[in-house]
């Protein structure tokens, strides 16, 4: 199998189930060869084709869990397909992905067309898909859920999905060069099952990442970004960039 020398990524939605502007639910698109993407939140179909990629560039999904805001459009990119001749898709997921699917598709009987293989995944679990390397992790969120972290030609990024900070996220993002991970709320915001800025940085202490960007930003956060960012750098320590994303951004590794 082929691997490719570089990895790009795109955040495709880097916000949450309140609607705020400029920021689209949850979807990051990783590329470089064929493109996988994970997550597919609403308004990630519409940021697909702004970030200038057509569905049938996209024929594997990786979720890291069911919350809507992760999911809602992925049945509309499995039709996209279908209308642009691919009836074709591939979706990795945890455990319930599945039934889940199996269930919304029912309620359309015109998709019955739709060929859409369901892998279910747990934490621990290493696969090759598309030239990249995948190892998942348990993130700790209200239900099951995972982060992922994707390696190829010696770069690798994580990507945390929705998860308090986590041991066993942080182990899946050591000497990482790119962490995206969720800080949800500034502070001095206390929560379960989602991070904060200071938690987050603490967290991430010398696990050797180089640079982070933070994501699944609710409305709280609008005008304490910089706040946030500084909040986690201060944690992590020195030599670690620390940044707020934004949709439709392109980083390459």
């Amino acid at each position: 199998m082929a691997i490719v020398a570089e990895i790009e990524v795109t955040l495709l939605g880097t916000g949450v189930g309140i609607p705020h502007s400029g920021r689209a639910q949850a979807g990051l698109l990783v590329g470089g060869g064929k493109s996988l993407l994970f997550d597919c939140g609403a308004g990630v179909l519409l940021r697909l084709a702004e970030a200038g990629a057509s569905p049938l560039d996209v024929d594997l999904v990786l979720l890291t869990h069911l919350h809507l805001d992760h999911v809602s459009d992925l049945l509309p990119l499995a039709k996209a397909r279908w209308l642009l001749g691919e009836e074709r898709m591939d979706v990795y997921g945890p455990e319930g992905t599945g039934a889940w699917f199996d269930r919304v598709r029912s309620l359309y009987s015109y998709l019955g067309e739709l060929d859409v293989s369901v892998t279910t995944v747990r934490p621990g679990d290493e696969f090759a898909l598309s030239g990249f390397k995948i190892r998942a992790g348990e993130a700790v969120h209200s239900i099951p859920a995972l982060g992922y972290r994707i390696e190829s030609g010696g770069g690798a990024i994580v990507y945390s999905g929705d998860t308090e900070p986590a041991p066993s996220i942080r182990d899946l993002a050591e000497g990482c060069d790119l962490l995206v991970h969720e800080c949800s709320f500034p502070e001095p915001f206390v929560v379960t099952n989602h991070s904060t800025p200071k938690w987050l940085g603490e967290n991430l202490r010398d696990a050797a990442v180089k640079r982070i960007v933070l994501t699944h930003l609710y409305p709280q956060t609008i005008g304490r970004e910089e706040e946030m960012a500084r909040d986690v750098a201060a944690g992590v320590g020195p030599g670690v960039e620390v940044e707020i994303g934004r949709d439709l951004q392109r980083i390459g590794i």
